[in-house]
């Protein structure tokens, strides 16, 4: 049984598009991608300034991008 979304999409039930692989997945994407930049940003801007505490940071988010890449598997 499907349930409508607010949108007017299809939905699979209460629980919202649990399963069907769009908005959680999505979000968990932008998540990544958000990280990805942040790191790169940051990273460069530690390279540039010759500063190791933003290398360090630029470093971190990375890492936490790919943890978030590598445990949230659909």
């Amino acid at each position: 049984m499907t349930f409508p979304r607010p949108g007017g999409e299809g939905g699979t039930g209460p629980g919202g598009d649990r399963g069907t692989g769009q908005g959680g997945d999505r979000g968990m994407k932008r998540l990544f991608h958000a990280l990805l930049l942040a790191a790169a940003l940051v990273f460069t801007a530690g390279l540039l300034a010759d500063l190791l505490w933003l290398l360090g940071i630029g470093t971190w988010t990375l890492i936490a991008a790919l943890l978030v890449e590598l445990v949230h598997r659909p």
